[in-house]
C-alpha cells in the first residue's frame, strides 16, 4: 500500500524521543525484577515477602492507572509524562540510601506510581502521533521499546549485581531514569496535548469487547510471565543451571527480530492466525520452563516466548486503539496496560507464595 508523503512520516523527533524514553524509564524499573528477590534474601525476607517487594508494583498501578487515562484525555500528556519521570527519579534517589525491607517496600510502592504515569503517557502520546493507517506498524515498532527492557533489563540487573553489588544497581536505575527525565522536556506540547473538553470517565469502555478481551489475553500472558522474570535466577540455582541470564538475551534478540518483520507478518498472515499460532508458541514456552534440566530448554522456551509476544502484543494494543476515539485514547491505553501492570504485580506475589509451597516446577505449569 502507498502512503501520501504527509502521513508516511513516522519517525518523527517525538516519535523517537517517546522510544528512547520508554526504553530508558522500563529498563530502570526491569533492572530490579531478577535481583529484588535476592535483596531481599539479603535482607532476611521469604520468598513471599520478595514476592511481595516485586509485586507491590503493580498492585499500586491498580488504583492510578485509570484515573490516570482520564487526567490524560483532560489536561493532556506532556505535563503528565514528565510527572512520572520526576516521580521516578526521586524515588531512585531515596533507594539508593534507604534500603530496608520496609523503605524497600514502600519505594516500590511509590515506583509503580511513577511508572504508571510515564508509561500510560508515552503510550498515549505515541498513539496521537502515528498516522491512522499505520497505527499496527507504528504500534509494533514502538512496542520495541516497551518490550526489549522487560528483556534485557533483568540481564543487566544480575550481570551487574554478581559483578558490582546492590549499591551498583541502583546507581545505574537512577542515572537511566536521569536520562528520561532530560529527554521528557524535548517532547513538543504542540503534539501531545488532545481536546480538553469536559470530559465524563468512560466506565462504558469496560463494556467494550474490542477493549476487554484484548486486555484479558494480556493479563493471563503476562501473569504467567511474571513468575518467569521473578525467579528465573532461584530457580536455575536450584536446577543447577548456569547461564539463566541469557533467556533474557535471547528473548530480547527474538523480540527486537520479529517485531522488525512485524508489519510483513501482518500483510502476509491472517490475523486470527497470527494471534492463535503466538498463543501456541507462549503456551509451549512454559511448559519448556517448567520441565528444564538445562541451558538449552531455556533458551528455547525464551525463543517461543520471544516470537509468541512479538505479536500479540502490537495486535493487542491496535484492536483496542481502532475501537475507540481519539479522545478516549488515554483511558483506553490506561486500561490495556493496567492489565499488565496487575498481572507482573499480582503475578509476582501469587508465584512467590506458590512456589513456597509447591516448587518452581509446579509453579510454571
Amino acid at each position: 500500500m502507498e502512503y501520501s508523503q504527509e502521513k508516511v512520516r513516522l519517525w518523527t523527533k517525538d516519535f523517537i524521543l517517546l522510544m528512547l524514553i520508554t526504553m530508558l524509564a522500563m529498563t530502570a524499573i526491569t533492572t530490579q525484577m531478577g535481583t529484588l528477590p535476592l535483596f531481599v534474601s539479603e535482607l532476611g525476607g521469604s520468598s513471599a515477602v520478595s514476592g511481595g517487594v516485586v509485586g507491590i508494583l503493580g498492585i499500586s498501578a491498580l488504583f492510578v492507572r485509570f484515573p490516570i487515562g482520564f487526567l490524560l484525555d483532560k489536561y493532556g500528556r506532556r505535563i503528565l509524562l514528565i510527572t512520572g519521570l520526576f516521580i521516578l527519579l526521586i524515588d531512585f534517589t531515596l533507594l539508593n540510601f534507604l534500603q530496608t525491607l520496609l523503605s524497600l517496600f514502600l519505594l516500590r510502592l511509590v515506583q509503580g506510581v511513577g511508572n504508571s504515569i510515564q508509561a500510560t503517557a508515552s503510550a498515549t502520546m505515541t498513539a496521537d502521533l502515528i498516522p491512522k493507517e499505520m497505527l499496527a506498524r507504528g504500534l509494533g515498532y514502538f512496542s520495541i521499546a516497551q518490550s526489549v527492557p522487560s528483556a534485557i533489563g533483568p540481564l543487566i540487573g544480575l550481570t551487574v549485581v554478581e559483578n558490582y553489588g546492590f549499591d551498583a544497581l541502583f546507581r545505574i536505575a537512577l542515572i537511566l531514569t536521569a536520562l528520561a527525565f532530560f529527554l521528557s522536556l524535548f517532547v513538543s506540547e504542540s503534539l501531545t496535548v488532545t481536546a480538553k473538553k469536559k470530559n465524563e470517565l468512560d466506565v462504558g469502555l469496560l463494556k467494550k469487547p474490542e477493549v476487554v478481551i484484548p486486555s484479558i489475553i494480556m493479563f493471563l500472558i503476562f501473569l504467567a510471565q511474571s513468575g518467569v522474570v521473578a525467579f528465573i535466577a532461584q530457580f536455575a540455582i536450584e536446577r543447577h543451571i548456569s547461564g539463566a541470564g541469557y533467556y533474557f538475551t535471547v528473548m530480547s534478540i527474538v523480540t527486537v527480530l520479529v517485531r522488525l518483520c512485524f508489519p510483513v507478518l501482518l500483510e502476509k498472515i491472517n490475523q486470527q492466525f497470527l494471534i492463535m499460532g503466538s498463543i501456541s508458541f507462549v503456551t509451549i514456552a512454559f511448559a519448556l520452563v517448567a520441565f528444564s534440566n538445562g541451558l538449552v530448554e531455556l533458551l528455547l522456551s525464551a525463543i517461543l516466548y520471544g516470537i509468541g509476544y512479538a505479536n500479540l502484543m502490537p495486535i493487542m494494543n491496535t484492536i483496542v486503539l481502532q475501537s475507540v476515539s481519539e479522545q478516549q485514547r488515554g483511558k483506553a491505553t490506561a486500561i490495556f496496560l493496567l492489565s499488565l501492570d496487575v498481572a507482573y504485580g499480582g503475578g509476582a506475589m501469587i508465584w512467590g507464595v506458590v512456589a513456597t509451597f509447591v516448587g518452581f516446577s509446579i509453579m510454571y505449569l
